[in-house]
């Protein structure tokens, strides 16, 4: 390992970190906020994280007022939006662990989505996602019936789909990084990610304000160090990273936020769930495992993710 990916590899880290430590300010805020509110103010705050990096970057004009970057930056927070909300809601409901751990189902469902894109994956890969899906099971206590009274499951399956955007929302992430600059672009998702989670507050919630004053706080630890930090360094590494190496490195999010729920919120997974946690991990990573010696597909004939959109 060159020093660059070794820099790149010790970002994503940082990234899955922080992200993992970052459930704590957001079941926090779920004291005082509903779950768009408290979106729209952490990815408000995110956003204004960014303005001294993009001034200091004395970005030119065309740069940062360029409609292709803003589109690029109105779709990532588009997805965005899906996936933070639904993450958000799943908070409310379930444990921080299971949230943490479901989260990182979305390295399963991205070759799923590069169906779509023509791709083909080895066998190992569809092993890993049979794993995590029975140590999805085993996580959180399905008993083969469907029970909407169980907030619990609700939960749980928000999460689950928020995990779809999460997988969407990193192959668009590779798709517009490589055209276009990161910083720029982490800050119109955060901007549009605050921007619909208003308007979904406004129309489906009670209030956009907190009913106590510590919601700002935990919106404002939330927005600097989860999205101001964590999600533009994602960005950042994403340009240079290896796919299957990122995926697997970023899905260490569900361990330290496991530690996190255990740790402030006395949240213990039990003898299944921690047995349904450790068949998700290791799901996870073998659903990235690397193909060996497959001639690469020419860029004439390999579909991108603009196929898609």
């Amino acid at each position: 390992m060159n020093s660059s990916q070794l820099v790149v590899n010790s970002l994503l880290v940082l990234v899955a970190f922080l992200w993992g430590i970052g459930f704590a300010p957001q079941r926090l805020g779920m004291e005082t906020f509903e779950a768009m509110a408290f979106n729209a103010w952490r990815f408000g705050f995110g956003a204004l994280t960014l303005i001294p990096v993009l001034l200091l970057s004395r970005l030119k004009s065309a740069e940062f007022f360029n409609l292709k970057v803003i589109a690029g930056g109105l779709v990532m927070g588009l997805v965005l939006t899906g996936g933070a909300g639904l993450q958000q809601l799943s908070l409310g409901m379930t444990k921080v662990a299971n949230v943490a751990f479901i989260t990182g189902f979305y390295v399963i469902l991205v070759p799923v989505i590069g169906l779509l894109l023509a791709h083909r994956y080895p066998l190992i890969t569809w092993l890993g996602g049979v794993l995590a899906l029975l140590g999805l099971g085993l996580l959180s206590d399905f008993d083969g019936e469907f029970n909407w009274q169980d907030t619990g499951l609700q939960g749980d399956l928000f999460a689950l789909l928020g995990a779809f955007f999460w997988a969407l929302h990193l192959l668009v992430i590779t798709y517009y990084v490589a055209r276009y600059n990161q910083f720029v672009l982490a800050f119109y998702q955060f901007l549009f990610c605050a921007f619909f989670s208003t308007i979904l507050s406004v129309v489906f919630e009670s209030q956009l304000m907190p009913t106590g004053d510590m919601g700002y706080v935990w919106a404002l630890v939330n927005g600097v160090i989860v999205v101001g930090i964590a999600y533009t360094l994602q960005v950042v590494a994403l340009k240079n990273a290896k796919p299957f190496v990122a995926a697997i490195i970023l899905s260490l999010e569900s361990v330290f936020g496991a530690c996190i729920g255990y740790w402030l919120f006395e949240e213990v997974l039990g003898f299944y769930g921690i047995i349904g946690a450790a068949l998700m991990l290791v799901g996870c990573i073998m659903s990235q495992w690397p193909e060996k010696h497959k001639p690469p597909i020419s860029e004439k004939d390999k579909p991108t993710i603009s196929d898609v959109l």
